[in-house]
């Protein structure tokens, strides 16, 4: 990623214009003096957070999840959810998806670029803050059904490959170019790697809901590590990765192939102590994650603004390598680099501007611009 260190940045209908290094400070046609003019932040993996669920399934959610990360600095976001194994559940998801698409239509909020689905094939043994009524055993019809409903807005699908059926619903939905993640998981180097092989090409929050790297054992993650074609997402929380994990992750992958993630859950943007109702049973944010009664995690309550902070305190890097890792990585990883991602000519008018202590002041969607206060 390229840095000026004064610019002058224009957009008109929803696009940047001209771009230009100028001798005067910062110019977007707001006073952004002393300010940090970044690509907007594009979160792969965001559950909810200002109290609201994907799962709610109403456009008055949705509202609240965009307003909520748009504060964070996050311009684009794949609405990540699920759906359970009980009779109704097909109508359910597709109430689920109606709502996600009524509720992205409003100019206001984070861009909804598309639909991360968790599961539901996933390994039981490794279902991390997932209750078992949101398991389901891979079936290729179920699978073809989820992609009828969902249509083009399924961007990528989590899944557990050493489930048997899995590797056919890996091979149908690359097929149909949907982004297949690995995770909550038991898989072993071998299979991940003829997974890999497969057209399969990202790892849902490494290290987490997986067999851990072992000697003898390496297992998914060191079949990731191994891989240059792997994108690996990390939630920079210091809670779900140590920081010196985060270190070697980003010695082995680079900023080239890790996207940073919230995976933030309902409770992310409200105060410590807040306690609601999620996939899993009951969670509450106690001591800054968020977690279920029994201690397990439960995603986060991380905004993409604290990822990026977090990651450069964690990681002591150039700024430049974390933005890349928060903006074109992920765009990359799901095939969008060509729109979003980056500050360039006839890319989408997505941008952050915040301050050295990372507290966002404006952020740009699609031209739009928003002051946070």
């Amino acid at each position: 990623m390229r840095e000026l260190t004064s610019a002058v940045i224009s957009f008109d209908g929803g696009t940047f214009g001209e771009i230009r290094s100028d001798s005067a400070p910062l110019s977007v046609g707001l006073d952004a003096r002393n300010l940090i003019a970044a690509p907007g932040f594009v979160d792969l993996h965001i559950q909810g957070c200002g109290g609201n669920d994907f799962l709610d399934a109403t456009p008055e959610a949705i509202h609240t999840i965009r307003q909520t990360a748009l504060r964070g600095g996050c311009t684009s976001l794949l609405a990540t959810t699920t759906f359970d194994n009980e009779p109704g559940a097909f109508e359910r998801l597709e109430k689920t998806v109606l709502a996600i698409r009524e509720g992205a239509k409003s100019p206001d909020g984070a861009h909804i670029t598309g639909i991360h689905l968790e599961g539901p094939f996933l390994n039981i043994e490794k279902k991390g803050g997932f209750g078992s009524r949101y398991i389901r055993k891979p079936n290729l019809a179920d699978f073809r059904r989820i992609m009828a409903i969902a249509g083009d807005d399924l961007k990528m699908i989590t899944i557990a490959p050493e489930l048997e059926g899995a590797l056919e619903i890996i091979k149908e939905a690359v097929a149909a170019s949907i982004v297949v993640s690995l995770g909550h998981t038991i898989a072993d180097y071998n299979l991940a790697r003829d997974c890999f092989d497969a057209g399969a090409n990202h790892i849902t929050h490494v290290f987490n809901a997986m067999t851990g790297l072992n000697h003898r054992g390496p297992g998914l993650i060191g079949a990731a590590l191994n891989d240059e074609r792997v994108f690996v997402q990390a939630i920079p929380d210091g809670i779900h990765l140590h920081p010196a994990v985060l270190n070697l992750l980003y010695k082995l992958k680079g900023p080239q192939r890790i996207c940073l993630i919230t995976d933030a859950t309902a409770p992310c943007g409200l105060p410590e102590g807040s306690t609601l109702e999620g996939v899993g049973g009951t969670i509450t944010i106690r001591n800054g994650a968020v977690r279920l009664p029994n201690g397990t995690l439960a995603g986060s309550a991380l905004m993409m603004n604290e990822a990026v902070l977090r990651a450069r305190n964690m990681l002591q890097v150039p700024l430049a390598k974390i933005l890349q890792m928060s903006s074109l990585t992920p765009a990359e990883a799901i095939r969008m680099e060509g729109a979003i991602g980056q500050i360039k000519t006839r890319h989408s008018a997505d941008m952050v501007l915040f301050d050295d202590d990372f507290r966002i002041h404006y952020v740009v969607v699609r031209g739009k611009v928003t002051a946070i206060e």
